[in-house]
């Protein structure tokens, strides 16, 4: 729930399809959200322009004009209607939050074996004993082009403790003191200028564009 506004004795929901308030029947009528003459006689009423109405004679006309008072329990539960430009920006926002809660949510990591289902061929790669610069520092490929499990912050996956992803790449021996790491495949490339990495691409889904330092191996 999104709440927007701080009422005492009352609950504020400002939803897609208009302004929600719960509370007592005296908060509300304290709180200037109705008056006594807004009770309903049963369970709900609804108010089209002021005026008591048949609630399904104006069920499409739901906007600033409207308002139901509903009986929930003990309390209260009365929801205004909303202007359609109001209407329209809050779907969006609420789809944008959609969005962003699919994005940054990991996924149940699948496996290795899995995630080596997917496509991940490469049409050209840089065999073992290549001299490369892997993130521009001079190295020697040691381990051949393959999917590897890596842990990183902003991984896609997420293995219970730590998000992770499916990354292609070389095992590389740096140069300068012999250390060995993992390096994506788009990080490395032959000294000599021969060719890289290529992925095919037929039948291949969108895919997330990766950017990141050196990640520890799984």
């Amino acid at each position: 729930m999104m709440f927007a506004k701080s009422i005492p004795g009352v609950e504020f929901d400002a939803g897609v399809s208009g302004d929600r308030y719960s509370g007592s029947i005296e908060a509300l009528i304290a709180a200037g959200i109705i008056t006594a003459e807004h009770l309903p006689a049963a369970t709900s009423v609804t108010f089209f322009n002021g005026v008591q109405v048949d609630g399904r004679k104006v069920k499409g006309m739901q906007d600033e004009r409207w308002m139901q008072v509903r009986c929930v329990g003990r309390s209260l539960r009365v929801t205004k209607g909303i202007t359609r430009e109001e209407r329209a920006r809050r779907e969006q926002a609420r789809q944008q939050e959609v969005e962003e809660l699919a994005r940054t949510t990991p996924k149940k990591d699948p496996g290795i074996d899995s995630a080596r289902l997917m496509d991940y061929t490469a049409s050209a790669v840089l065999p073992v004993g290549t001299a490369v610069f892997a993130y521009g520092e001079g190295a020697t490929i040691v381990g051949e082009y393959k999917l590897r499990r890596v842990y990183t912050k902003d991984g896609q996956y997420a293995d219970g403790e730590r998000r992770l992803d499916y990354i292609p790449g070389y095992t590389c021996r740096l140069d300068e003191d012999g250390a060995e790491f993992f390096y994506p495949a788009h990080a490395v490339r032959a000294k000599s200028g021969a060719i890289g990495h290529l992925r095919l691409v037929s039948g291949a889904g969108q895919r997330r564009e990766i950017g990141f330092s050196i990640r520890s191996l799984a």
